[in-house]
C-alpha cells in the first residue's frame, strides 16, 4: 500500500484538528521526566536509586518496539486508515495507564512502577509514530510540510508550558505545601492528560482524512534497511539525530544540577529559565517555518543552530568572568542566553520533521514501499539509544571525579567537570550537527522533481489498480 499525498493546503481548521493531539502528548511527557522520580520516591516514599533504574528498564521496553510499530502501521489496511488504528489503541492505552501512574490509589512498589510506565510509553509510541507518519503523508507539498510540522511543534510548546505551570497552581490549593510532585499535582496531569486524549483523536478522526492508498509489494525488512541506509539524505539526518541525541541528553541530564551547584541559582529562578525557554519557542515557531519556505529548510536548521551556538557558548564567559566580578548579573545573563536557545530551539524539530518527510519520498523511489512510520519509528529508536548513552556516560563521569549532588562544598574540578557537560560537550556535538545538516541535498526544486517522479510511478500503478479509500467500505 502506498499513501497518496496531495498538494492541496489544509485550511486552519485541519491544522488545528491534526496539531492539536500533541497538546496532551506533551502534557504527559514532560512529567515522565521531571516529576515521576520526586513523586515516586520523595511523595511515595520509593528508594530513588530503584526509581532511576526501574525507568531506564521502562525506557529499554519501549526503544524495543519501536521499529516494530512503524513497519505494523505502514502495512496496516483498514476500511478505517493504516494511521488511526493505531492512534486509537495508543489512546486507550494512555488514558488507563496515566491515570494508574499519576493516581495510584494503592500502594505502590517498583514493580507496579515499572509496569505502569512501561505502559504510558508503549502507549505513546503506539500514537507518536503512526501520528507523525500521518503529518508527513498528509502533503506532498514542500512547504506546507513546513506549515504542518510548524503548527504541530506550537502546539506541542504549548502542552510543554501547561506541563510546567499545572503542577505548580494545583499544589498551591491542595495542600502540599507548595510541592510540585505532590499527590494532587500529579493527579491533576493525570485527569489532564486522560480527559484530553480522546477528545483530541476524535477531533482529528473527525476533520484530517488520511490519504488514499494504492497497492505495492512490500519490501523485506533487512533489504529495507539497507536501502534506507544507503539513502544518503537520510544518513544525514540519521548522523545529525545520534550526536544531537547525546548532546542533548547530556546538556538536560546536568542542566538543574548546574544552575544550582555552578551559576548559584535559586530553584524558582531555574524553573522560569525554562518556562521562558518554551515561551520562547512558540514565539519563534512561526518564524522557522517562514525561513525554513523561503531559504531552504536545511539551512533554516544551520541558521538558527548558529545562532543557538553563539549563544550557548557564552556559558562559560558568565561562569569564569561575570559570576566572580557581579554574581547578581548571572541570572540576567542566563535568562538573556536562554532566550536566544528558545527562539531558534524550534527550527530543528519543524524543520527537521519536515525534511525527513522529503527522504521518504526518495525512499519510496528506492524501495518501492511507503514506509513512513518505519523510518520514523527507525530514527526515533535511535535517538533514545543515544539519549540513554548521553545520560548513561555523563553521570558517572561527574560521580568518578567526585561531583556530590547533596554536597555544596564541591571541588573546583568537579565543578568544572560539571560545566563541560551541561556546555563544553554540548556544543562540540552541536557543532557536528551543523556542519552534518549543512551538507543536507533535497532543496525545493529536488524536492519537486522527487514528488513528480514519484506522482508519475503512482499514476501508472493507479492505471492497474483500483484506488482504495480507507474510509469506504470494500464492496462484499
Amino acid at each position: 500500500m502506498e499513501s497518496v499525498a496531495s498538494h492541496r493546503k489544509l485550511n486552519k481548521g485541519e491544522l488545528f484538528a491534526f496539531s492539536f493531539l500533541v497538546v496532551p502528548m506533551a502534557v504527559i511527557g514532560l512529567p515522565l521526566a521531571i516529576y515521576i522520580p520526586p513523586f515516586y520516591s520523595g511523595t511515595l516514599g520509593l528508594d530513588l536509586g530503584a526509581v532511576g533504574i526501574v525507568m531506564m528498564l521502562a525506557r529499554i521496553t519501549d526503544v524495543v518496539t519501536d521499529p516494530f510499530i512503524g513497519r505494523w502501521s505502514d502495512r496496516t489496511r483498514t476500511r478505517w486508515g493504516r494511521r488511526r488504528p493505531w492512534v486509537i489503541a495508543g489512546v486507550i492505552v494512555m488514558v488507563i495507564s496515566s491515570i494508574m501512574l499519576f493516581m495510584p490509589q494503592i500502594a505502590v512498589s517498583n514493580l507496579y512502577l515499572f509496569g505502569w510506565i512501561s505502559a504510558i510509553y508503549i502507549g505513546y509510541t503506539l500514537i507518536e509514530i503512526p501520528y507523525g507518519a500521518w503529518g508527513a503523508e498528509i502533503s506532498g507539498d514542500y512547504h506546507e510540510r513546513n506549515r504542518i510540522t510548524g503548527s504541530r511543534q506550537m502546539f506541542s510548546l504549548i502542552g510543554l508550558l501547561v506541563a510546567i505551570t499545572v503542577p505548580i497552581i494545583a499544589s498551591q490549593g491542595g495542600g502540599d505545601h507548595g510541592t510540585a510532585a505532590s499527590r494532587t499535582s500529579m493527579a491533576a496531569l493525570g485527569i489532564i492528560t486522560a480527559v484530553m486524549l480522546p477528545i483530541c483523536a476524535a477531533i482529528l478522526f473527525r476533520f484530517v482524512p488520511e490519504p488514499s492508498y494504492h497497492h505495492t509489494e512490500p519490501v523485506a525488512l533487512r533489504q529495507g534497511l539497507r536501502i534506507a541506509l544507503r539513502n544518503g539524505p537520510f544518513r544525514l539526518i540519521l548522523f545529525t539525530v545520534m550526536l544531537g541525541a547525546v548532546a542533548g541528553s547530556v546538556n538536560a541530564g546536568v542542566a538543574i544540577l548546574f544552575l544550582e551547584h555552578v551559576a548559584g541559582l535559586k530553584s524558582t529562578q531555574s524553573s522560569l529559565l525554562i518556562f521562558v525557554l518554551f515561551a520562547a519557542a512558540v514565539i519563534g515557531s512561526p518564524v522557522w517555518v517562514r525561513i525554513g519556505g523561503r531559504y531552504g529548510k536545511h539551512r533554516g536548521v544551520v541558521l538558527a543552530g548558529i545562532i543557538s551556538l553563539c549563544a550557548f557558548a557564552t556559558v562559560p564567559a558568565v561562569i569564569y568572568w561575570l559570576k566572580p566580578i557581579a554574581p547578581h548579573w548571572v541570572f540576567t545573563a542566563l535568562l538573556c542566553v536562554t532566550v536566544v536557545q528558545g527562539l531558534t530551539s524550534s527550527a530543528s524539530p519543524i524543520l527537521g520533521a519536515s525534511m525527513l518527510a522529503d527522504v521518504v519520498d526518495l525512499d519510496t523511489l528506492k524501495s518501492g514501499e511507503q514506509r513512513t512510520a518505519f523510518l520514523f519509528a527507525f530514527l526515533a529508536m535511535i535517538s533514545k539509544i543515544f539519549q540513554a548513552a548521553g545520560v548513561g556516560i555523563a553521570l558517572p563521569i561527574l560521580s568518578w571525579v567526585g561531583f556530590d549532588a547533596a554536597s555544596h562544598g564541591n571541588t573546583p574540578f568537579a565543578l568544572f567537570m560539571l560545566t563541560a557537560m551541561y556546555c563544553l560537550v554540548p556544543l562540540v556535538l552541536w557543532v557536528g550537527c551543523v556542519v552534518i545538516i549543512a551538507q543536507y541535498p533535497i532543496t525545493h526544486d529536488r524536492q519537486q522533481r522527487l514528488r513528480g517522479a514519484l506522482e508519475r510511478r503512482l499514476a501508472r500503478r493507479a492505471a492497474s489498480r483500483p484506488v482504495v479509500d480507507p474510509l469506504v467500505q470494500p464492496a462484499d
